[in-house]
């Protein structure tokens, strides 16, 4: 009786040691694989990691993220978002329209033919991945004072937008 007492013991520490182990070994890699910087915009803290499917085809592009302050053709000007130091865990601010911090931060880039417009539905404040839907958009659905999230490659003195998402908030 007293050893399948025992034996019940040295099964039960042996079970918390490979717990223990096994949650030890684990590495949970917060940071995406895809990362990357870029001197499109010429400040690379204010550069946000690429989700890029393939992190070759796309190792020259750079996502911003700011509001639409002017349409002139092709040629779209955007205020770029401030980024914080995420002390306080936020996204960072958006310098007002007219505003001597939003002339600094203005980035103009061209849209071509082959710029992909995404439409991205975000309801419920996007406090869950869930509450965000994606549609294919167009060139049309980019307008004054839109938030977007710009992917761009730069060609010499061109810089030319890939991606485009437009998010519209419910």
């Amino acid at each position: 009786m007293k050893s399948k007492k025992n034996i019940k013991i040295v099964i039960s520490v042996i079970s918390l040691i490979i717990l223990m182990l096994a949650a030890g070994c684990s590495n949970t890699n917060k940071n995406p694989s895809n990362q990357q910087s870029s001197t499109t915009s010429g400040n690379s803290e204010n550069n946000k990691p690429s989700n890029a499917a393939s992190p070759d085809s796309e190792a020259k592009d750079a996502a911003l993220n700011g509001l639409v302050a002017k349409i002139d053709g092709n040629k779209i000007s955007i205020i770029k978002m401030i980024k914080k130091d995420n002390k306080d865990n936020s996204n960072g601010s958006m310098p007002k329209k007219g505003s001597s911090a939003a002339t600094k931060n203005m980035i103009t880039f061209e849209l071509s033919n082959n710029t992909t417009v995404i439409v991205r539905t975000v309801s419920n404040q996007g406090i869950k991945n869930t509450d965000t839907k994606d549609a294919a958009g167009s060139i049309s659905d980019i307008k004054e004072n839109s938030f977007v999230e710009v992917w761009t490659k730069k060609d010499g003195d061109t810089v030319t937008a890939s991606k485009v998402i437009v998010s519209i908030f419910n």
